[in-house]
């Protein structure tokens, strides 16, 4: 409590201070020495810094100081991609083999990995994702790092000139933008020629004879956008690169001679729609520990003896195609053999693949390594062919594909996305899904041939996270998803914590009942007992499960309900604390729950019952067509209500007392009201 006192009632403050205890162990000799820490009272910070962030700064190893300080580089407003992050750590040299030994650098991913979650875990970045997959940093850390950072690194924002002065010349980091100005590069190129890292986030001007030579020294280069094309040229003057990142710039190429550049370790060409090919020596980067082209050009050539790039740990993007040369038919799928140590992968163009290259996708399970897989088809192709007589052949083919795609033991995060099969893999059935014993996240996405949901996910001992998005041919998810009736399952989706069904737009039915209460625990245990967050978006449901409105569920507290048409009620969620419902014309009655502290309700004009809700603290209503309160305004008793209506209804209420509308509102004394025009033109 006393530490808590010292925080002065600043939420961050508590954040950081509860990140750091956590660290510690709970004995009143550790947080006392938290307590008395000299950090608390240190000099030479200005006022508007935290003492509580230096103290919490001070408690960092030397390394993970370092790779603190470096989110500083990111802009204000930009989220802080944990894949990039932890890269430019890896090549800055932050992040050092356990050992002290190159012959021991497997692990440096996983070790960057861990210096990431750890930052989070203490507050000093945080993250609303699930899956951790990016975070941001508040404004007060932000400001603290720069300032820690001032020395060698330099961050330039909204209309500050990017150009040095003098005392620049010791300056090892530099980020530019966003901003509204537009760089010169021959003012950057002038001004620092010691940089170490280069990150641009705005608009530059290259003109033809710009160049990277006078940036000998770079080890990081990070540019968002622009014409980029033209420094392709002098790319292999930076001997000492590590990462590149050439984000949707115009970029067509690289460099032939690319295989000059000994220490590259990272490749990232998102959004490089104007990329042919990758140079036939980029197989000669024994260095290379990750390529990503991400959202590039579908059609990028991917050269022979690809293979030969057997240190790479990522490859995101990665375009599958088939082709047919004097050797025969080659796919580009066979490159990715030998790629052993692959934690990351993505596929993309999966429609190419054709049946008579199915061993060659074998090789997926064998990688023991690989925590992370994506695998993706065009919708495009299933679009234009879709009306054809060869429908069934082409879904056929598609199923024999995903069937030989079968992930690894250590798989912990799976995507499949555009897959138009008719029905999901055997690998993800009862029989077949206990290998999978690490998987974490799962997502489905745009599965619109897809007529049922596998009965085996339940199954899966670590799953916390399911998503499944955009498949309109399931018209019911039957009881074997959450519990296979063909096995005895204790506490199916034991450890799920998140789940979101979106756009399954046809689906009626969710058949899921609640344990009759005479049966004992040994006997039945409750699906999903773990799940604090459920989404449901846009489908045809008129109620929501008995099995999930159970009066034994206590762990879901947020409840989001989206475009649901034929929905009538919400009631008896005992634990949820937190409603949204928007756009459920047909939803009548919220009642039975308890705990709830906050509910927005949108465009949902038939809600005419609102209670059993005594813990209510803060309601938003919306809706433009509003032109008189509902009746269960008089019995809620929120601290808060924010109501945006029609601009009738907030004539109305400006009238005060002796408006009956306003009456209904009288007695909640903290009010916001709006409105918006509306026309139903």
């Amino acid at each position: 409590m006393k530490i808590v006192g010292k925080c002065g009632g600043f939420p961050l403050a508590v954040k950081v201070m509860g990140g750091l205890l956590s660290t510690r162990s709970r004995t009143e000799h550790e947080w006392e020495a938290v307590l008395n820490h000299h950090a608390w009272s240190v000099d030479g910070l200005p006022e508007e810094l935290d003492n509580r962030v230096y103290l919490s700064y001070e408690d960092l190893s030397p390394q993970l100081k370092q790779c603190f300080l470096y989110c500083s580089l990111i802009p204000k407003g930009t989220p802080i991609f944990m894949t990039g992050i932890t890269s430019m750590w890896i090549s800055e040299g932050f992040v050092q083999p356990q050992g002290g030994s190159s012959s021991h650098d497997d692990r440096l991913e996983e070790i960057a990995t861990d210096y990431y979650n750890e930052l989070i875990t203490r507050n000093l970045i945080e993250t609303t994702s699930i899956e951790r997959y990016w975070c941001t940093m508040h404004d007060v850390v932000r400001s603290f790092a720069a300032f820690m950072a001032k020395e060698d690194s330099l961050v330039v924002q909204d209309r500050q000139s990017a150009i040095g002065s003098n005392n620049d010349r010791n300056l090892r980091h530099l980020s530019v933008g966003p901003n509204n100005l537009v760089a010169e590069w021959s003012d950057l190129q002038r001004q620092h020629q010691s940089l170490r890292t280069l990150i641009i986030n705005c608009k530059i001007n290259i003109v033809q004879n710009d160049s990277l030579i006078s940036f000998s020294r770079l080890r990081v280069l990070y540019i968002v956008g622009g014409d980029c094309d033209r420094l392709v040229g002098s790319l292999c003057h930076l001997r000492h690169l590590r990462y590149i990142c050439l984000k949707e710039t115009n970029i067509s190429r690289l460099p032939e001679n690319i295989h000059t550049m000994k220490f590259l370790q990272h490749i990232v060409l998102q959004h490089a729609k104007n990329l042919e090919n990758l140079p036939i020596s980029i197989t000669k980067l024994d260095n290379l520990r990750q390529l990503n082209l991400m959202d590039s050009n579908d059609n990028v050539v991917i050269p022979k003896g690809f293979g030969h790039l057997t240190n790479l740990r990522s490859l995101y993007g990665f375009p599958v195609h088939m082709a047919t040369d004097k050797d025969g038919s080659w796919c580009s799928l066979k490159e990715i053999g030998p790629l052993s140590k692959l934690r990351n992968l993505t596929l993309y163009g999966l429609e190419n693949v054709a049946a008579s290259s199915l061993a060659e996708m074998e090789m997926i399970s064998t990688k023991e390594h690989l925590g992370y897989l994506e695998l993706r088809w065009s919708n495009s192709k299933w679009m234009t062919l879709r009306d054809e007589i060869g429908k069934p052949e082409l879904q056929q083919e598609v199923e024999e594909v995903i069937e030989k795609l079968h992930p690894p033991c250590s798989i912990q995060h799976l995507f499949i996305i555009g897959y138009f099969g008719r029905r999901l893999p055997n690998w993800m059935m009862v029989h077949a899904t206990r290998p999978f014993k690490s998987l974490r996240y799962l997502i489905f996405e745009g599965l619109p041939c897809c007529t049922r949901l596998p009965d085996g996910l339940c199954l899966l001992p670590c799953l916390e996270a399911l998503f499944i998005e955009g498949a309109p041919a399931i018209e019911k998810i039957g009881p074997e998803f959450q519990s296979p009736s063909s096995q005895s399952v204790a506490s199916p989706f034991p450890f799920l914590t998140a789940l979101v069904l979106e756009g399954l737009c046809e689906c009626k039915e969710w058949d899921w009942e609640e344990p009759d209460e005479d049966e004992t625990t040994a006997q039945v245990m409750m699906a999903m007992p773990m799940l604090k967050k459920l989404t449901v978006h846009n489908c045809k449901l008129s109620r929501l499960p008995p099995g999930l409105a159970s009066s034994k569920r206590f762990a879901l507290r947020e409840l989001y309900l989206y475009e649901l048409t034929n929905l009538t009620s919400v009631e008896n969620f005992p634990s949820v604390v937190k409603l949204d419902v928007f756009d459920c014309p047909e939803l009548k009655r919220i009642r039975g729950l308890s705990r709830l502290h906050k509910i927005r309700i949108v465009r949902c004009r038939n809600v005419d019952v609102l209670e059993e809700v005594p813990s209510l603290d803060s309601m938003v209503m919306m809706d433009a067509t509003m032109e008189t309160l509902p009746e269960y305004l008089t019995q809620v008793t929120p601290r808060y209500l924010k109501l945006t209506c029609s601009k009738k209804l907030h004539e109305s209420l400006l009238t005060g007392s002796s408006s009956a509308e306003y009456n209904k509102i009288n007695h909640i004394k903290s009010r916001a009201i709006d409105y918006i025009a509306y026309d139903e033109d």
